[in-house]
This record gives structure tokens, sequence and C-alpha cells, in this order.
């Protein structure tokens, strides 16, 4: 094949590492990541997590908050996925956050067990393996068509 046929040969492009700005250390991730490692049947306000995230460093709560609205909304699609066994996730039951940094929702936060199991089955058979089977054969060509029985026959509507 000719190249004329393909359009123009591109550039290539010139690519430069970007510079680690990240506001936060491994270290402040691995206490927030401690921190919102919740278990499945204790959540805690967010009121809660960060004051205890406050009085281990002052720069910890802005992590926690990012962290914690990004649980309201978490990618379950991807953690099914990716075979994940836990996610975090947010809640607004109403409650205003009393912080003296924050405003807005305090959030439930907690973590959801997924089931691991019923995910890896699901991948290795396919995405119609676990739908449940179809109704049984009534015979009937129209299932939303009244059924004639001795003692209900079947009404006629007329205009």
């Amino acid at each position: 094949m000719e190249r004329e046929h393909l359009g123009a040969e591109m550039p290539e492009p010139d690519l430069v590492a970007t510079p680690d700005d990240s506001r936060f250390s491994e270290a402040q991730l691995d206490a927030a990541m401690a921190l919102l490692d919740l278990p499945s049947d204790a959540p805690r306000r967010l009121s809660g997590l960060l004051a205890e995230a406050r009085r281990s460093d002052p720069e910890l709560p802005y992590l926690v908050a990012l962290l914690a609205v990004h649980a309201a909304s978490p990618p379950v699609g991807t953690a099914y996925r990716q075979g994940e066994q836990q996610l975090l996730f947010a809640v607004d039951d109403g409650t205003e956050l009393v912080d003296p940094e924050f405003g807005g929702a305090d959030l439930i936060v907690g973590t959801a067990l997924l089931d691991a199991v019923g995910m890896a089955a699901d991948r290795s058979e396919g995405p119609d393996a676990r739908r449940a089977p179809p109704p049984p054969d009534t015979g009937r060509t129209d299932p939303a068509a009244p059924r004639d029985t001795p003692d209900r026959p079947r009404k006629e509507l007329r205009p």
C-alpha cells in the first residue's frame, strides 16, 4: 500500500516528563488511606475523620476531605471489572458539617464489601451467565392477554 493513501506522516511528539508537583507526600497518602480503611460495619462521619486527621498532620484533613468527596460517586463499575473486594463510599444524609476549615455536608463515609466470587464468575462465564432463566412457556402468544378461565370469562371491549 502506498503512503499517499494513508495521509501525511505524523511527526513524533516531544514528550517531557512532568515534575512531581503533588501536594501530598506518600506518607500522607498512606496515613489518609489508613484512616479511611474502615470496617464494613462501622461507617464514620466526615467530621470525625477530619478531626482525627488534624491531630496527626495539619495538611491531612485536606486529603481526607478530597478522598471522601471522591467516594460520594464511587467507581463501582471499575471496581467490579478489576475484581476489587471493597469500595470506599460516602453518602449525604442532610447533616451539615461543622468544621473550622470545611463546610458542606457531614458525609457518612464507609466501606462496601463487593461480591468478589460473583464478580469472578461473571467475568469467567460471560455477561449472560447470571441472568434469570426465562419464564415458563404458557402457550399464549401475548403474555399480557387475559386468560380464559371457567370462573372468569374473557371480556370484550367495544366502542
